[in-house]
């Protein structure tokens, strides 16, 4: 004697195999959204843009994770680690003026962390907020001012060049 499934038993695993496949194509796209051009409450800003920042004095606060920082990050660069409880100093902070002009950036544009950062401190009263949207790999790449972590050792891309 053989068992035949029901009907509705065949209908409910394609069912679930199509809702399985859309699940994993959405998350894919997710995955690899771009962080957006524009964010509410700060200026977005271009790598020469970003450069003029720089020699201006303007605060530049890498979002990334302590361990990317540390490899290598704009010389000079705070690190906030957006993922972690230490960005929200922002929120709290006396010490920094909030007219003071801060840059955010995390490595590149595929990372969000810098535009979600500028949302952040625009709405938390800051009134100078830049988003680097492209990130420290391009400034590097620029070859502006960096600070480099090689072979367990700091080191200044000017000594290296020399």
């Amino acid at each position: 004697m053989s068992f035949q499934r029901p009907v509705w038993v065949y209908r409910m695993n394609v069912f679930a195999k199509v809702v399985c496949s859309l699940v994993l194509m959405l998350s894919s796209a997710v995955a690899l959204a771009e962080a957006p051009d524009v964010v509410m409450g700060a200026n977005t800003v271009d790598l020469e843009k970003a450069k003029t920042l720089f020699d201006d004095g303007a605060v530049f606060i890498d979002v990334r994770d302590a361990q990317s920082w540390s490899l290598g990050h704009i010389q000079g660069a705070v690190n906030l680690d957006f993922n972690a409880s230490e960005f929200a100093v922002l929120y709290i902070s006396k010490e920094l003026d909030r007219a003071t002009p801060i840059v955010f950036y995390t490595s590149s544009p595929l990372n969000v962390s810098s535009a979600m950062a500028s949302f952040f401190a625009s709405n938390w009263g800051y009134s100078n907020v830049y988003y680097f949207r492209d990130g420290f790999y391009s400034w590097m790449a620029a070859d502006l001012p960096v600070e480099l972590k090689m072979a367990g050792r700091s080191v200044q891309v000017d000594s290296v060049i020399q």
